[in-house]
């Protein structure tokens, strides 16, 4: 991980304009999280590991360089809010 401020899914929901849902199946396809550190307690996200495990998703489906750098641009400036 190379930054360590986390973000709860709704968080990461908004910064990426997806459901929260949206989310919790990237979790399932992969998306990195850290585990609660105790039952009852949510998991967190890290920005830049989702950013770049989205990146690698939406390069693997044919997304254009373009298209992969609007994204990265959007998404980090809509995480400055939640920072």
């Amino acid at each position: 991980m190379t930054d360590t401020k986390t973000f709860s899914k709704q968080q990461i929901a908004k910064i990426f304009r997806v459901s929260r849902s949206t989310v919790y199946d990237w979790e399932i396809s992969g998306c990195p999280v850290i585990p609660p550190e105790r039952r009852g307690y949510p998991a967190r996200l890290v920005f830049e590991d989702v950013l770049n495990w989205r990146l690698a998703k939406l390069d693997a489906v044919g997304v254009s360089e373009a298209g992969l750098a609007l994204e990265e641009r959007l998404a980090r400036e809509r995480m400055v809010q939640f920072v």
